[in-house]
């Protein structure tokens, strides 16, 4: 998970094989909250993203922002900003703050499948991944068994991956495996009672780490500047300040930019 480009600089530098741009994190960097989210905020922020790295990058859709015609836009924009694929769920539209603490409502199935067939009859490249997310596991209107129901029903459109939002126990990730199966899986994870050898063993291909970056980095800043309001230091010594920002150069090039003016404007002037 990224939110900007120095954070999925992080994420390349690291090897890892893609990067992924949630709504949750764009709402939350800049704070504008997901649910307000327009989607040329989502696109906006991904494209950022996708100009910083070499990675693929798949981004949260939301709903598709909209009805059909909506819909197909939202896929065109985020495909032409470059982005390699988009996940669109089942919640209602507009979206609702109340989400996020858990009272979550879905739209119809039928709905649901309006919306997801338009979605994949408007990209214009193949490779381009649409992700079917449904929420109906913790929804009001939902259920385990709506869940499946919605799972099959996304299979059987055609989409690239199932994105069962909210299951989070292994026996819960284990149902959905063998009552959706033959399908690529994405599963949201974030704390560590399950490890990425657990989540491919549970049958899930695509794991991605929806709010690390934002947690993490809020949790970082909120221990420096508590220390630097209550004693009036922040706990950095010379030396790791020095060490953390040649690792932040470094991610944003500066020793590349160094060798050309080096080698041009630096060497005129010596001259």
């Amino acid at each position: 998970g990224a939110y900007d480009p120095i954070s999925a600089r992080v994420v390349q530098s690291l090897g890892f094989p893609a990067v992924y741009t949630g709504g949750y994190i764009t709402g939350a960097h800049t704070t504008i909250t997901e649910p307000l989210l327009g989607l040329t905020d989502q696109v906006e922020v991904a494209q950022r993203v996708v100009r910083a790295v070499d990675l693929p990058v798949i981004a949260d859709a939301g709903t598709g922002f909209g009805d059909p015609l909506h819909v197909m836009r939202c896929v065109r924009e985020f495909e032409t900003a470059g982005i390699a694929g988009i996940h669109i769920e089942d919640q209602v539209y507009p979206k609702r703050a109340s989400y996020h603490k858990g009272l979550e409502h879905i739209a119809p199935l039928d709905e649901f499948q309006e919306r997801i067939s338009y979605a994949l009859r408007a990209r214009q490249d193949n490779d381009f991944l649409i992700i079917g997310r449904t929420d109906a596991f913790s929804a009001v209107e939902g259920s385990p068994e709506e869940l499946v129901r919605r799972g099959h029903a996304l299979k059987e459109l055609g989409v690239d991956a199932v994105m069962p939002r909210g299951v989070r126990k292994r026996e819960d990730l284990d149902f959905f495996r063998k009552n959706v199966p033959d399908v690529p899986l994405l599963v949201i994870a974030g704390a560590d009672d399950i490890s990425v050898q657990e989540y491919e063993e549970l049958g899930y291909q695509i794991i991605i780490y929806a709010t690390t970056a934002i947690v993490s980095t809020v949790h970082a800043l909120l221990n420096t500047y508590t220390s630097l309001k209550e004693t009036g230091l922040t706990n950095f010594n010379e030396q790791q300040v020095a060490e953390i920002r040649s690792q932040v150069e470094a991610l944003i090039d500066l020793p590349a930019y160094y060798e050309v003016e080096a080698a041009t404007t630096e060497r005129r002037s010596a001259g």
